[in-house]
């Protein structure tokens, strides 16, 4: 009995592989997964008849009873999907089977799972895993929930939303925000977040409307951390089959370190995306209230604005309305409400309900624009801003549905309305279509329509009307060229003109969507035309300017001297310096030789004689005879000071008749010198190594001390007596015909 028990058991090693994964011992059918991926990967061909034998077998493989069958029986899924042509056959069983058998098991065969599932995406099976995702949404595990929302995370996040679709996921993902599990929570906010960097805000905002604040709030927090246009972008890092040459560029451009080819290649891989297609369309005439038209046309401004209040929330709330409605009713009634309603709030809604209708139904919208934006510009006569601001943008939001063509008789009749505001908002509406217009939509027939009005309104009284009247003519300028708009402005003076080109200059063209062409010539050209000749113009005017710098300075050089002079003010240090080197002269052999005879005095001159201070009682008594000169206006006199006295001696008499009338003025000078104790610091000179030595004239005196104080002046040229009281100032006597005097004291 045991030996035919163990026949049994090892019978199973005899059977063909796909006999063995159908075995009812585990064992056997884990041996028989390991033959199924080297038969798999062994294969020369994806269409091999191998392959065909296992095609019913692969449900049963994912719903492995034993949890170690199982996991080598998802590597056999992997390598049949990954290897076999006909692989996508199975898809919806095995999807099935993993999301309800493998998503809440082992990590190894979970991550197993989520392999085989994205392998079906790269295989082109994205819709069908995407249904079964979807459904495994309303699973009542977390786990699998969770699980779920990962893989599409994952799915989006490496083959992008053109590979993987938002839409049909979107609307399920939402509610799960508000999930008890918090795991799911935390997964469905990674995945709207991933959706974000697909589709942004714009389009996502109105569909998590209905989040609630706090929520809201988390993700507005996920959302501003990201980074949009650099490390954030998103990218497709994962191709399907029909997309291997497309890889193979990536690849290629990834090795090459050039911008522009890694550009091109993201452009090519990554068409635009119009958010708008993910919308549900929603039928807003049935789930309008029942007495919304019985409200709109009330009496009581109150209860219009209600009425319309309730449109605008439904309208914002499903910003797609269905395009095969008609709306011909309620359009009406809006363009009533603009046109002749007295009540401003509730224009403003009116208003706006009709750009969020133009917004959603965008070419269906046409045979409605033309009379709303006449409406609207008409009403722009109100001249408050809120409301001209608020009616701007509903014909902006109106115009992509109709042309200038189509306009072109309505504009005629508003661009010579009566009102000037009128005038003015339609020129500057028209300014936004025409940096829309292309030579397409701007023909020759078009323009000669517009430019007649236009041109009549520069020479408008408004100054509104006229700067908006030549912004209009500078963007067609812009747009069409020259050529076409300057043949027709043969009558304008030369201002005029170059005020047009100032505005063409400033204009910017936009595409359809309002926004700044990429590719605009004409703002780009000039800019590196005119860089060079600027950079070269300074080049040339800096040469002569730097060399004629040092020229221009040279008068200032010379007043040099004057700068010097004035700080030369005599702090204590230069005094002592000054009174070291005025002695010398004292010390020298020719002070102690026998006075000379004295000089003739047959002219008289300029003499001050004064006592010095004290010195002590060895010290011998002197006289100091000082001599001034008129000094230049910027000069100032700096005092010369010799060793003081020991005592103040009464001045020795002096024979009358050698004095002259002068020597009174400097005795009464010598007397005011003894009662301030000798100072001369009054009687300065500016500086006494800068005068002349034909100045400083010494005499040599005897053992009396007989002594000469000379004040020295800058100037060389004249003297003049220090005494003003005495003396006109004006007197100046050359210093060559000036002999010099001495006062004698003889010893006591």
């Amino acid at each position: 009995m045991a030996t035919n028990g163990n026949s049994e058991d090892t019978d199973w090693q005899k059977l063909p592989s796909d006999q063995k994964v159908q075995h009812k011992a585990w064992k056997a059918r884990v041996t028989g997964y390991e033959e199924c991926v080297k038969l798999f990967r062994t294969q020369t061909s994806d269409q091999s008849p191998e392959f065909n034998k296992y095609v019913g077998l692969m449900k049963k493989f994912v719903i492995d009873s034993h949890d170690n069958a199982r996991e080598k029986a998802l590597d056999a899924v992997f390598a049949f999907v990954e290897e076999a042509s006909i692989a996508g056959k199975t898809v919806n069983e095995v999807s099935a089977g993993l999301i309800t058998k493998c998503l809440n098991g082992r990590p190894k065969m979970k991550e197993r799972a989520f392999d085989i599932l994205l392998m079906y995406i790269e295989i082109e099976k994205q819709v069908e895993i995407e249904e079964e995702l979807v459904k495994g949404l309303e699973n009542k595990q977390p786990k699998i929930v969770q699980a779920c929302l990962e893989i599409l995370r994952r799915g989006l996040a490496e083959f992008g939303s053109k590979v993987l679709p938002i839409k049909p996921f979107l609307k399920q993902v939402i509610p799960l925000l508000d999930d008890r599990d918090k795991a799911v929570r935390d997964e469905s906010k990674l995945l709207l977040v991933e959706v974000y960097k697909w589709i942004g805000k714009q389009t996502l905002t109105p569909m998590i409307q209905n989040v609630k604040p706090i929520q809201m709030q988390e993700l507005q927090t996920e959302f501003d951390k990201l980074d949009l246009n650099g490390a954030d972008k998103p990218r497709q890092t994962r191709f399907l089959r029909s997309q291997q040459d497309l890889k193979q560029k990536m690849e290629d451009a990834s090795c090459v370190p050039s911008s522009v080819v890694i550009e091109d290649a993201n452009v090519e891989m990554q068409e635009d995306l119009d958010p708008f297609e993910m919308l549900e369309a929603v039928n807003i005439l049935e789930r309008l209230p029942k007495d919304f038209y019985e409200k709109i046309e009330s009496k009581q401004w109150k209860e219009r604005k209600e009425a319309l209040d309730d449109l605008l929330t439904l309208l914002t709330q499903n910003p797609k309305p269905t395009p095969d409605s008609d709306y011909s009713e309620l359009m009406k009634i809006l363009r009533k409400i603009i046109a002749k309603d007295s009540n401003i709030p509730v224009v403003l809604i009116a208003a706006k309900c009709l750009t969020a209708l133009a917004k959603g139904l965008r070419k269906v919208f046409k045979s409605y624009a033309l009379n709303v934006i006449e409406v609207c510009l008409d009403r722009c006569r109100e001249k408050k801003n809120n409301v001209i601001e608020v009616l701007r943008e509903t014909c902006e939001a109106a115009y992509p549905s109709t042309n200038l063509e189509q306009f072109s008789e309505a504009a005629g009749a508003l661009l010579m309305h009566k009102t000037p505001v009128v005038r003015q908002c339609t020129q500057q509406f028209l300014t936004k279509c025409f940096a829309m217009a292309t030579q397409a939509t701007l023909p020759k027939k078009v323009l000669k329509v517009y430019l007649p009005v236009l041109i009549k309104n520069i020479t408008e009284a408004d100054p509104t009307v006229r700067d908006s009247a030549f912004e209009s003519l500078g963007m067609l300028w812009k747009c069409v060229g020259e050529k076409h708009i300057l043949p027709n402005l043969t009558d304008f003076d030369e201002l005029k003109l170059n005020k047009i080109k100032e505005y063409a200059e400033k204009s910017v063209l936009l595409n359809l969507r309002g926004e700044p062409r990429s590719a605009a010539p004409i703002v780009f050209l000039p800019e590196p035309s005119t860089t060079p000749t600027i950079a070269k113009k300074p080049d040339s005017i800096e040469v002569p300017v730097i060399k004629s710098v040092p020229s221009k300075p040279v008068p200032i050089v010379k007043k040099k001297p004057v700068v010097v002079v004035k700080p030369s003010t005599p702090t204590n240090e230069s005094v002592e310096e000054k009174k070291r080197d005025s002695r010398p002269p004292k010390a020298s052999a020719p002070l102690r030789a026998p006075p000379p005879p004295p000089l003739p005095r047959s002219k008289p001159t300029t003499v001050n004689t004064s006592t010095a201070k004290s010195r002590p009682s060895t010290a011998p008594i002197s006289k100091s005879a000082t001599i001034s000169t008129i000094q230049p206006r910027n000069q100032r006199l700096v005092p010369v000071l010799l060793p003081p006295t020991a005592k103040s001696r009464p001045k020795p008499p002096v024979p009358t008749n050698r004095r002259s009338s002068i020597d009174s003025t400097a005795s009464n000078l010598q007397r005011q010198s003894t009662s301030t104790g000798g100072s001369t610091s009054s009687l300065s000179s500016t500086n006494t190594q800068a005068s002349n030595p034909s100045t400083h004239m010494e005499t040599p005196t005897s053992s009396s001390s007989t002594t000469m104080s000379i004040l020295r002046s800058v100037s060389n040229d004249i003297i003049s007596s220090p005494i003003s009281s005495n003396f006109n100032t004006k007197s100046r006597i050359p210093i060559r015909k000036l002999p010099m005097t001495i006062v004698k004291k003889s010893s006591a």
